[in-house]
């Protein structure tokens, strides 16, 4: 039979310091009007619909197949913010 002995633990405290951010934000960043702030936009070529209506590029592309420009995903990235959510998002020189 074995016996163990229970030892309690010493109490302590840990307390976490809040250090200043070296990290600037952009000032220029404002929410992307053209997409509301979620980084996508109906696809401009089936309008949502995610399927060609016609045929495109000599037939390559049918219709009612899957959208050749969003993949008929419906949506697409955002021209004006890229995608971003905001303007002065990543890859976005407007506030450089």
């Amino acid at each position: 039979m074995v016996h163990s002995k229970i030892v309690p633990l010493p109490n302590f405290t840990v307390k976490a310091k809040a250090t200043p951010s070296k990290r600037k934000t952009k000032p220029n960043s404002v929410i992307c009007g053209d997409c509301d702030g979620n980084g996508a936009v109906v696809c401009s070529q089936c309008k949502g619909n995610g399927v060609n209506a016609v045929d495109f590029f000599n037939g390559e592309f049918k219709a009612g197949d899957s959208c050749w420009l969003c993949g008929g995903k419906k949506q697409m990235l955002c021209g004006n913010c890229n995608g971003a959510g905001f303007i002065g998002g990543f890859m976005s020189t407007d506030d450089q």
